[in-house]
């Protein structure tokens, strides 16, 4: 709303004062401020809200249906009061704007819940309560004195709050009438007295006064630039929706016709002076001589340069106000008070404007013009037309409204992307369609919020619900959780004879040296049908990316159909990422490998279409679980990182113990150990389930029976199969449920000194289990734990595999068999014992505990482990528990 000043034929007529939304002049004598009688009118604003605040939705929508009612019957009446008091506008259009303030609002808010539970949305589990936000004090214009007074009030109501009006000095007496039909049919529904009132002392100071008054809750202003900034710096919660200074496109594919008459409606509505009416008209080139003709067709008027600078002087010459006397003129009164004459049936002047956009920006007119008048801009092209749109805003206008006329998708959004308005309308009328529920389906209203840059905290539409607190009550919610398996799995001894029904052409086998060596490879030939037979025996223990690398180009050369990873954890997960990488070449390793919270919400995209190859693994050693996990593990910068996915699971896993019967000593403990931590890490996550439990329970039971007995007798094929199978139960159990804080502190320390993972794992184990099933400094957020069930999950576990009649006992004896099982297998049991110097092992201790928190595999562990803890976990495995000190643990 544009600030006005008083021109020379309103002298006689009484408007001055300071207008709570007017730069009018004030009287030379300061207005004394009655603080006690504006005081009373907020107390009792505020006993209202209170007592508003115990109706429920039924007593509330009787309140409201019964002022809607006496609005409609009052629509002319009020409109009247309106002209005859600011001495502008046009009747009838008033009467419209009424009707939309009550008829069109009343319809739209006639099924909206407003007291108590307003939503729920069962998929998430949240129900969102409605209250009132108490005192509003309403600020409103001259322009629509009481379509706006309808709007506010009703919508008030609706909401249970008090709201006291706060009139521009020109429309106190429409405002105040407005007001007490409302109210009389309000309090005879149940309104409780007090909460509708008017203050319409004028004085700057009163406005000022209320801004600061405490039991003022809410500053809800229509008006100018100055009042919207006033109201924003009051310290309150306020929302302000100014000026507008709406441009608008006529593209060269508009149907021009439609869109002169669409913009005569719009521009004349109330002789302009609503907020989102047309202010400047944008027009192609090759259309402008067309469109033009069409205006002047349809009863438009196109002023010349003297005719054009005489209503500039006469709106705009005064300083930064616009004059009274000219807003909302009907077109030729203005043009006769501006000191010319036109056809008494002309309904719109008019002003053709600089095409240039340093000169447009320079002319009076380019700015809002609360009068029929509209700014004419010719356009060169698009690029040209959206630019004097973004200009046009830029005076006064942004975030308000504007609207394009075309039948082109393109140009309707360059236009969109490049003009800062709320409201952004197509081929449909600014000044009616702005208002919602006439053109289109936006909220009726008649506050236009302009975001922030109007100075607005809203773009929307202004309703019932920016005068809601919205309270969000929020359920307790598990999320889903999933078991996943590979499509196929083949086990026990002879397993490996199922590659003969994998349908083939061509194979590449990634494998290691010493499993290529060992004659494994020239088995698994005989047990394929293939044609062409390649062979990738470069994978190294802990594979970095230059492995993955040559591996990719093997399969760029030789595109196989079938990709066979046969070897221990390190070649099963180099089969992966080359598979990964080789069928998407645009993803890398770093974006793949970005730190998460939640699996489920982490920001790494991995690939989800089918795969191009098949992948099979076959592990020749029983640990790892890699045949049937979504994680590969690769080194890099000299760090482990972990790809995760389930798109990585291979096709089919075979799991044949006659691999692993020629497993050396050392690669059959740690291996196995490996796999035990698994299981044991698995049953505490906090994602484990029924489902990943029973895979826990099974293979522990089956690791700590079968695990000395191969390594006592490395050919024992029973134990050998009972590990193999041990093994690919806690894969399946940890690729569904996960691992914790043991894996993060095995990858950090593995990687920095060399030390095989499963050895590393050993050395921990028994430290973690303890602390997990110690009372947490600091518990991990998990919605799927209801209790920190932990030392409960471990005492499961350990009675089901040792016995115990109590929880504690049964926990005794698991940890206790975890030492005794290490003690049997030769595990060092510190990292001191495997050789590392101290003074390297304190030098890297802070690197490691970061590395070591970081990881991802501490995202499951059932207890958050603090940068503290993760220290003194990796001091007990440099110097065991025995010489650890209370202070330093």
């Amino acid at each position: 709303m544009t600030d006005t000043r008083i021109g020379t034929e309103a002298q006689a007529v009484d408007r001055t004062g300071d207008g709570a939304t007017s730069g009018a002049v004030q009287s030379a004598e300061p207005p004394v401020v009655r603080h006690d009688e504006i005081d009373a009118v907020v107390d009792a604003a505020s006993d209202a809200s209170a007592a508003f605040r115990r109706l429920d939705q039924k007593q509330v929508d009787a309140i409201v249906k019964a002022m809607v009612r006496v609005g409609i019957r009052a629509a002319a009446e009020l409109a009247m009061v309106a002209v005859e008091e600011t001495g502008f506008g046009v009747f009838e259009d008033k009467v419209v704007k009424n009707y939309v303030a009550t008829e069109f609002l009343y319809d739209y808010l006639r099924d909206k819940k407003s007291v108590g539970v307003i939503d729920e949305d069962v998929e998430r589990s949240i129900v969102r309560v409605a209250e009132p936000i108490g005192v509003v004090l309403a600020i409103t214009p001259v322009t629509n004195p009481t379509s706006t007074v309808l709007y506010k009030a009703i919508v008030a109501a609706k909401t249970r709050n008090a709201i006291v009006f706060r009139p521009s000095p020109f429309a106190v007496r429409s405002c105040a009438r407005t007001v007490e039909i409302l109210r009389e049919a309000a309090e005879a529904a149940g309104m409780p007295p007090g909460a509708l009132q008017v203050i319409p002392d004028a004085a700057h100071e009163v406005t000022h006064y209320l801004f600061k008054h405490p039991r003022v809750d809410f500053i809800w202003v229509t008006g100018g630039q100055k009042i919207v900034a006033l109201a924003n710096a009051a310290g309150k919660p306020a929302l302000g929706v100014g000026p507008g200074n709406a441009p608008i496109y006529l593209h060269r594919t508009a149907d021009i016709r439609g869109a002169v008459v669409d913009i005569l409606i719009s521009k004349t509505f109330d002789a302009s002076v609503i907020c989102p009416a047309e202010q400047t008209c944008i027009i192609d080139d090759v259309i402008y001589e067309e469109a033009v003709a069409e205006f002047e067709r349809m009863g438009a008027h196109v002023l010349t340069d003297e005719q054009s600078a005489a209503i500039a002087e006469f709106a705009f010459g005064c300083g930064d106000k616009v004059n009274l006397e000219a807003l909302g003129r009907q077109a030729p009164d203005l043009a006769a008070r501006a000191g010319f004459t036109v056809d008494p049936a002309v309904k719109v002047l008019l002003a053709p404007l600089p095409a240039d956009l340093d000169q447009l920006a320079a002319h009076p007119l380019v700015q809002e013009k609360l009068m029929p008048v509209l700014g004419l801009v010719r356009a060169r092209d698009v690029q040209h037309a959206v630019d004097a749109a973004v200009l046009v805003t830029e005076h006064g206008g942004l975030g308000h409204t504007s609207a394009i006329y075309a039948d082109d998708p393109a140009a309707v959004e360059a236009f969109s992307l490049a003009v800062r308005t709320g409201r952004i309308l197509v081929n449909a009328p600014t000044a009616v369609g702005a208002l919602g529920g006439i053109y289109n389906k936006l909220t009726p209203t008649f506050s236009l919020g302009c975001g922030t840059w109007g100075g607005s905290s809203t773009t929307e539409n202004v309703n019932y619900e920016q005068l809601l607190n919205i309270k969000t009550v929020s359920y307790r919610r598990t999320p889903p959780q999933w078991f996943r398996v590979p499509s196929n799995t083949f086990f026990n001894a002879g397993a490996l004879e199922n590659l003969r029904d994998v349908e083939c052409r061509s194979v590449v086998v990634v494998t290691d040296a010493l499993t290529e060596q060992r004659g494994v490879v020239d088995e698994l030939r005989g047990s394929v049908r293939a044609q062409h037979f390649k062979v990738f025996s470069d994978v190294e223990p802990e594979p970095d990316e230059a492995t993955i690398r040559r591996g990719v180009a093997l399969l760029e050369a030789s595109p196989p159909d079938l990709l066979i990873a046969i070897g221990g954890g390190s070649v099963i997960d180099a089969a992966k990422a080359i598979r990964l990488f080789y069928e998407h070449p645009e993803k890398d390793v770093a974006e793949l490998t970005l730190p998460f919270l939640d699996p489920r919400k982490r920001m790494a995209e991995y690939p989800q279409d089918p795969h191009k190859i098949r992948l099979v693994a076959v592990p020749t050693t029983s640990g790892t679980g890699s045949e049937v996990s979504p994680a590969a593990v690769l080194t890099v910068a000299g760090r482990k990182e972990t790809l995760v996915d389930y798109s990585l699971v291979p096709d089919i896993a075979i799991v044949d113990p006659l691999l692993a019967v020629s497993m050396p000593r050392t690669l059959t403990v740690d291996t196995g150990v490996d796999a035990l931590t698994h299981a044991l890490e698995a049953a505490a996550s906090i994602f484990a389930s029924p489902y990943t439990d029973a895979f826990c329970v099974q293979a522990a039971r089956l690791i700590f029976e079968a695990l000395p007995r191969a390594y006592d007798h490395p050919d024992d094929l029973s134990a050998r199969t009972d590990m193999a199978n041990a093994a690919t139960l806690a894969g399946l159990a940890f690729s569904n449920a996960f691992v914790g804080t043991n894996h993060a502190l095995a990858h950090a320390v593995g990687a920095r000194f060399g030390i095989a993972h499963g050895r590393v794992n050993g050395v921990f184990l028994p430290h973690t289990l303890r602390y997990n099933a110690s009372l947490p400094t600091k518990f991990m957020p998990a919605p799927g734990y209801s209790a920190y069930v932990a030392p409960e999950k471990y005492a499961q576990l350990g009675r089901v595999v040792f016995g115990g009649h109590e929880p504690d006992e049964s926990r005794r004896r698991l940890f206790q068999g975890v030492d005794d099982l290490l003690r049997c297998l030769g595990v060092p049991r510190t990292l001191a014992e495997i050789g590392i110097p101290e003074d390297e092992f304190l030098s890297a201790l802070p690197e490691l505990a970061m590395t070591a928190f970081q990881d991802l595999s501490n995202r499951t562990n059932p207890r958050m482990p603090l940068i503290s803890e993760i220290t003194s976990l990796l001091r007990l495995g440099y110097y065991g528990a025995e010489e650890i000190t209370s202070e330093d643990a």
